[in-house]
């Protein structure tokens, strides 16, 4: 029986790094699809 336990603590822990790293790509990727301001743009 622990053994089992730790099975599925092991599971939930994967799959709960699995959304974090997918949530942090989406949002990674979502910032560098917005065009960024540099010094030379901000002066025209």
């Amino acid at each position: 029986m622990p053994a089992t336990a730790e099975l599925i603590g092991a599971t939930v822990a994967l799959v709960g790094l699995g959304i974090l790293t997918l949530c942090s790509v989406r949002s990674i990727t979502r910032r560098k699809a917005q065009p960024l301001i540099t010094e030379g743009d901000r002066h025209r």
